[in-house]
């Protein structure tokens, strides 16, 4: 059974880095149908690729992990339609990409300039707001001390029951602005790629912010948006030693991002934290569940128990998480049915009594929502963003910050929820024109002698 497994992964890997290949061709600098590409193969194929070759896997019960979801063995017959459900759905959406995803740029898109000065001001203004978003986070706790010990997501549950309404406007004001800030950081970085005159200086102060963002709000994901900007800026202007650097320092990044994982609830515990998971760990099985952390696997494990489970255990969602789109404005006070999220939704099914959330990828959504119609969501979904892709690359003038943005959303739209990332990337969109940072940005090319 094995066997076919890795037949099946084969084929998958194949037609995946086709459409890749196909996508780029006609790219221009960092696109949203690349990020969307780019996220499906890190938090659906990657993980996926890992269960295929060790036959399975299980999340270890030292990292809190005991419930039946976090399990999978492929020797076990009763995942192989899910397994099947997933393969498919990553081949049609491959497909998609490769028909659809191919519309060349217009020649005054292909000559597009930017204005560093103008890329670097919204980025310093980006920061600023970061700044004021960490101070008044630690005021609303109470403190540094207080900070430093609560735990980074009960205490945003704690604020919104406290706040209401006013804390979630601040919350997404907040995720707006570091989305945008790093969209630009991810766009600075690829002009630099491009024209081989990187500003390290100014790049390491970007990396300085990305390492604190994530001290202060406890999530890693913005850190690995960056380096997949990195990873597919370098393989798009051929910088093959700067793509084996990274590889090179790919088991350290992985390391720390397991690592952040575990002890990020506590940070006044750090250093006990950080000697009983990789002091005291086994080096074999540390390097295997370090990888699964990392691209957060977990959603994958998750997701081949929803499309077990969903139909029979649990009735199907029926589309409402993707209604959220027309009600998400009203307040609960107006509207108390209003349904959850799906990572709401999903805590809710698998653990019930937690405040928590879980993500099981875009395809988990889509499957709770509609069952197997779900097969022709994430192509669906993908022949959107060909055509937003399409859009952003052919106005006139070009909108590049934009586009950068929407890459790094895109992203998350493969790991997270459809309407959140909508109301995520109509944030950014807004920030964009409220502190008119598009203004000056786009300049024509010189022109050639």
């Amino acid at each position: 059974m094995i066997g076919f497994y890795l037949f099946l992964l084969a084929t998958l890997l194949a037609t995946y880095w086709s459409a890749l290949r196909r996508v780029k061709q006609n790219s221009v600098g960092l696109t949203p149908l690349l990020g969307w590409l780019m996220g499906l193969g890190f938090f659906l194929l990657g993980p996926l690729t890992i269960v295929t070759l060790h036959g399975g896997y299980e999340m270890p019960a030292s990292a809190g992990w005991t419930e039946a979801w976090t399990k999978v063995d492929l020797s076990n017959p009763v995942f192989f339609r899910a397994y099947l459900v997933i393969w498919l759905s990553l081949m049609f959406t491959c497909l998609t990409a490769f028909l659809f995803g191919t519309a060349p740029a217009s020649e005054g898109t292909k000559n597009l300039a930017v204005s560093i000065p103008r890329l670097e001001r919204a980025v310093r203004i980006t920061m600023v707001l970061s700044i004021i978003d960490w101070v008044l986070l630690v005021w609303l706790v109470g403190g540094f001390a207080e900070f430093a010990i609560s735990h980074w997501y009960l205490r945003n549950q704690a604020l919104s029951d406290q706040l209401g309404g006013s804390f979630t406007v601040y919350a997404r004001l907040s995720l707006a602005n570091q989305l945008l800030f790093t969209g630009a950081a991810s766009l600075h970085m690829n002009l630099g790629l491009r024209n081989r005159n990187v500003r390290w200086g100014f790049t390491s102060l970007i990396v300085l912010f990305l390492l604190i963002e994530m001290a202060m709000s406890g999530n890693r994901i913005f850190i690995a948006f960056y380096l997949l900007a990195f990873l597919t800026s370098g393989w798009l202007y051929g910088r093959r030693r700067l793509i084996g650097t990274l590889l090179v320092c790919s088991p350290l990044l992985v390391l720390i991002f397991s690592v952040w994982g575990a002890v990020r609830h506590d940070l006044s515990r750090l250093p006990d934290s950080v000697s009983s998971e990789v002091v005291d760990s086994e080096v074999s099985s540390q390097a295997l569940s370090s990888l699964m952390y990392a691209t957060e696997g977990h959603s994958v494990l998750l997701l081949m128990h929803m499309i077990n489970d969903f139909g029979g255990r649990f009735a199907y969602l029926h589309g409402s998480t993707y209604g959220r789109l027309l009600t998400f404005w009203l307040p609960r006070s107006v509207y108390p049915d209003r349904p959850l999220d799906f990572t709401s939704q999903a805590a809710l099914c698998y653990l019930p009594g937690e405040t928590t959330s879980l993500c099981a990828t875009a395809l988990g959504e889509a499957y709770a929502n509609f069952g197997l119609a779900s097969l022709l969501v994430l192509p669906l979904i993908t022949w959107l963003v060909t055509r937003y892709s399409a859009c952003i690359t052919n106005w006139a003038g070009g909108d590049p910050l934009l586009s950068a943005v929407s890459f790094v959303v895109l992203i998350w739209f493969a790991r997270c929820t459809f309407a959140e990332n909508v109301f995520n990337l109509a944030g950014a969109a807004i920030l964009i024109r409220v502190l008119r940072l598009k203004v000056g940005l786009a300049l024509p090319a010189p022109a050639a002698d």
